[in-house]
């Protein structure tokens, strides 16, 4: 993705989505806030109170992968990244971890789709082979939005996390971009 682009959400809102920078730290800062605040955050890593990122280490993950930022005016309200593993290893260096999240009140409006087609896209010319996912059990909208967009359930994660006195499992989720 070399530059911006405006994307019309279901609602009508225009959002425009690029590739982050070292400038966007306090902008994804505020948004990770906004979002650990939200019920979405109980079915990812991030949880409210957790310490801020750290700043050199967030940049270098903005070069070191690909990562897009969807943007209401200039409040961020998702991201989204394609993070390489095994970078280099003759055998296994082709696949690579997939992340999305977004605002509550901007699920459903087509915006994961949107993300899902860029990831696909920069994965596809960047020669990965395969893009691999995890996603909390209950998290139906999120699974139906990968299944929709090419991915399938390969597995399962049984008792990943516990949350609110209860486990919760995470199914493997992959998508094959070569055939």
């Amino acid at each position: 993705m070399k530059r911006a682009i405006k994307f019309k959400l279901k609602n009508g809102r225009v959002v425009t989505i690029r590739r982050l920078d070292a400038t966007d730290y306090d902008a994804q800062m505020k948004f990770m806030e906004k979002f650990t605040r939200g019920p979405g955050a109980v079915q990812t890593m991030q949880y409210h109170g957790q310490p801020k990122k750290d700043k050199e280490i967030t940049i270098m993950h903005y070069e070191k992968n690909f990562v897009v930022g969807a943007f209401d005016d200039d409040n961020m309200i998702g991201i989204a990244s394609v993070t390489p593993q095994r970078v280099g290893h003759p055998y296994s260096g082709r696949s690579a971890g997939v992340g999305m999240m977004m605002l509550d009140k901007y699920t459903g409006n087509g915006l994961g789709s949107k993300f899902f087609q860029i990831l696909d896209k920069w994965a596809r010319e960047n020669g990965i082979h395969k893009l691999v996912g995890d996603v909390r059990h209950l998290n139906i909208p999120s699974i139906a939005a990968c299944i929709k967009n090419g991915f399938i359930i390969t597995g399962i994660h049984y008792d990943a996390a516990f949350i609110n006195g209860k486990w919760h499992h995470e199914y493997i989720l992959e998508k094959i971009l070569e055939k």
